[in-house]
């Protein structure tokens, strides 16, 4: 019988959508706990690698970090909000949500409507506000992308031909604007999930290199991206130019040493680093806090990388096994992306820090993703969180068949007695 606590508590986890008090198992804790340290670390190091920048530039010193910090409580809001919301009752948001954003992906790209920087085009200005609709669309591929490749081998052609063209074009809208490094990642989380789903490994590497020719296309076809690969190659020999900002973030993880030079006192952040509060920040984080803080760091995201694989390993449910995996893959690999380039490790190329780097719409983003997590780890032991499939309707039981009549010649066979329900299954495991 239910004490008085827990029908006081029944009205809150039915609007909440907890499905017993202890919906929040220690690796939803953990996971907490996790991204709150990641966010600090990120807005602690923001305020030092965006000081010299925010004086020069806009004669204010806490510019970049005063709206970073404005940002992440609303993402915060928002994140905690998506806690407490049951996954099956996203479904319906995320579809119009992502309609939006993808015709926005698309948007950016009309003189006019979009903001232009750098020669690419990705941001929408909203007033005072820039939204990147390419980096708020990550959760909602991630949530819907789950369901269809959970159900794949049961959808009907039309709607996987669908699920592919939405695919296709949140990809393509993202390349076109141009934007390699994202439309990558997201083309690498979803075949990560698809790989995790078991969809066909020939569909896989086909898709592999269908993408990994159309990346080479666009690189080579695009003057600055092809100069990026050249300058990777060897980067000191256009130190000057191209190799510009490989060279300086190398000087910068360089310097860190075994200790680093202290929190703040960074010198390449001040005049030399290009973006040390977005694209590079976590060359400033190696010069600050040298090899330990940077193994450290490393250590940090392959401990989180564990925690959500070992959600995503524990759900009992292919959905949310696929929205666990996905959102943990995108954060981790986006991470690596971020760190392989400042180290040299792969051909420069402007990929965010998650929950680090100077951005509103990345930061909300990653926050959204970091909630699927935590509600997938919460739902662990649910049902499925979504059908495609309509159940058939269970068969009615056969009549029951008269005996025939015995001859009264014939004796009466005993049959045995069967055994009791709670025997069969021990008698069954001693044959």
């Amino acid at each position: 019988m239910p004490t008085l606590l827990e029908r006081l508590q029944a009205p809150l986890r039915e609007r909440t959508g907890e499905t017993s008090p202890n919906a929040w198992v220690p690796e939803a804790r953990l996971l907490v706990v996790l991204i709150l340290c990641w966010l600090a670390l990120g807005l602690l190091v923001l305020f030092s690698a965006s000081l010299p920048v925010g004086e020069l530039q806009y004669d204010d010193g806490l510019r970049f970090f005063t709206r970073q910090a404005l940002t992440a409580a609303v993402g915060l809001l928002l994140m905690f909000w998506l806690c407490r919301t049951r996954i099956d009752r996203l479904f319906a948001v995320a579809l119009p949500v992502f309609g939006v954003l993808l015709a926005m992906v698309f948007l950016v790209k009309i003189p006019g409507i979009g903001v232009e920087l750098n020669g690419a085009r990705r941001w929408l200005q909203l007033g005072p506000f820039s939204l990147q609709p390419s980096e708020l669309i990550k959760p909602c591929v991630i949530l819907l992308a789950a369901p269809l490749i959970a159900n794949w081998r049961r959808l009907p052609n039309f709607t996987r031909l669908l699920g592919l063209v939405a695919a296709g074009l949140t990809v393509g809208g993202v390349l076109l604007q141009p934007d390699l490094g994202t439309a990558a990642l997201i083309g690498v989380t979803l075949w990560l999930m698809g790989f995790a789903g078991g969809l066909p490994l020939g569909g896989l590497f086909a898709v592999l290199a269908a993408g990994g020719a159309v990346a080479a296309w666009k690189v080579s076809t695009t003057a600055y991206q092809m100069g990026r690969v050249t300058a990777f190659l060897d980067p000191w020999e256009v130190a000057r130019g191209e190799g510009y900002q490989l060279v300086q973030s190398l000087l910068a993880v360089g310097s860190g040493g075994l200790q680093g030079t202290g929190f703040g006192l960074s010198a390449q952040k001040s005049a030399f680093l290009p973006y040390p509060y977005s694209d590079f920040i976590f060359a400033v984080f190696c010069e600050e806090f040298g090899l330990v803080g940077a193994a450290a760091f490393v250590l940090f995201l392959l401990l989180f990388l564990v925690v959500g694989l070992r959600v995503a390993v524990r759900c009992a449910e292919p959905t949310r096994r696929l929205i666990a995996a996905g959102a943990t893959l995108l954060l981790v690999t986006q991470a690596f992306f971020h760190i392989a380039v400042v180290t040299g490790a792969v051909p420069p190329k402007g990929m965010p820090l998650p929950l680090m780097s100077y951005g509103g719409s990345g930061l909300i983003a990653s926050l959204l993703c970091c909630a699927l997590l935590i509600r997938a780890a919460c739902e662990m032991n649910l049902a499925p969180a979504v059908r495609f499939v309509r159940r058939r309707p269970a068969a009615p039981p056969p009549r029951p068949v008269a005996p025939a009549a015995r001859p009264a010649s014939e004796p009466v066979r005993r049959e045995p007695s069967p055994l009791p329900a709670y025997l069969l299954d021990t008698a069954v495991r001693s044959r």
